[in-house]
């Protein structure tokens, strides 16, 4: 009965040593777990392109040039055109004018993520994703790389407003745009 509590004892003491060692060992893993899990209060501040915003909140994990209060934000999961692909660049920077006026309260779920000093984020308005609506509007692509890591809890809603989008070949996904080749080209895979 003793040897029995003893090994049931060093199992336990194991799997708390090893728990500690992963955590200490891959703090960014521990890091992207504790970042991603929490939504956050936040006001919209400014508006850069089609996926990225700046945004002022209480205190920013990666402070947007020395500001502790202002946080720019790169939309995650989504890709939108970049400037000089007009008309498309345009009407995605637009969009998210019109769904994120600026001194809009939205609450953002930080992936934990940095991508050039942003933070990368979903934003969420009246409880609504921006991201996917962005995507499911045609203004956004799906950023293929990112979709399992950042949003995975939320894939195939992402695959679905894609999907959707090009059935109707919305935005993006009008067979007039020149994206819709290089898309075409780069599916995102199942």
């Amino acid at each position: 009965m003793m040897k029995v509590r003893r090994k049931i004892f060093s199992a336990i003491a194991y799997l708390i040593l090893a728990m500690f060692v992963f955590g200490v060992a891959y703090p960014t893993l521990a890091q992207r777990r504790l970042a991603s899990s929490p939504l956050q209060q936040a006001k919209l501040f400014n508006i850069t392109d089609g996926d990225t915003v700046d945004i002022e909140m209480v205190k920013c994990r990666v402070p947007w040039k020395g500001n502790q209060q202002i946080c720019r934000v790169r939309l995650a999961c989504i890709d939108t055109p970049e400037r000089g692909q007009n008309p498309l660049f345009e009407n995605a920077k637009n969009r998210i004018e019109q769904l994120l006026p600026v001194g809009t309260s939205v609450t953002i779920r930080d992936t934990g993520d940095t991508n050039y000093n942003r933070i990368v984020a979903e934003i969420f308005t009246a409880n609504r994703s921006v991201n996917l609506q962005m995507v499911r509007e045609g203004h956004a692509v799906n950023y293929c790389k990112y979709l399992n890591q950042n949003c995975s809890s939320d894939r195939t809603a992402y695959l679905n407003a894609e999907a959707a989008a090009k059935k109707e070949g919305l935005g993006v996904w009008n067979p007039q745009q020149p994206w819709t080749q290089m898309r075409e080209s780069h599916p995102c895979p199942n």
